[in-house]
């Protein structure tokens, strides 16, 4: 018969429970607090903003989302482009996954570039605007590509975390 040792198991077992834990507060924070916050200001703020810049004459169109909105074209000569506020719930679910590890590296990161989103965001955003249609398909792969970067580095710091705990 193999021993166990009870102690490592129980580390392994109350890191899944605090990931768990995680999870449902974060998640429920951000639907029933962030998400709404950040609905108001993109209708509000940020949408009245990027409306004033698009001239009457222009093909291009703005409309709402949730927690986001779209530029579209009229004359369909760039795919639709959706514009999303940093901090948004892939960084909260990723962020609720990396806190319960303590995996500093891969909070920075992820903390770091959804900084860096609040100038990547608007300057495409903006070139779009202003005629850099080329920018739509490139902004669209990017969107796709941060998103799953971050649930990457949630799932990496979470398996790291239990390998190491499993020893």
């Amino acid at each position: 018969m193999v021993s166990m040792d009870y102690s490592k198991q129980s580390f392994r077992y109350l890191f899944w429970r605090k990931l768990f834990i995680s999870l449902i507060a974060i998640g429920l924070i951000y639907i029933l607090f962030i998400r709404p916050i950040q609905s108001f200001v993109v209708r509000e703020f940020i949408l009245p903003a990027f409306d004033s810049l698009i001239t009457s004459e222009s093909e291009i169109v703005s409309s709402p989302g949730v927690d986001e909105f779209f530029l579209e074209s009229i004359t369909h000569s760039f795919p639709r482009v959706k514009i999303e506020v940093p901090f948004n719930g892939y960084f909260w679910l990723a962020m609720s996954m990396v806190w319960p590890t303590k995996n500093k590296h891969f909070r920075r990161v992820i903390w770091n570039y959804n900084l860096a989103l609040f100038a990547i965001i608007p300057i495409a955003a903006f070139g779009i605007i202003y005629g850099f249609t080329w920018l739509a398909p490139l902004t669209n792969v990017h969107e796709k590509v941060y998103k799953a970067l971050f649930l990457i580095l949630g799932i990496l710091a979470v398996r790291e975390t239990d390998e190491l705990l499993k020893v």
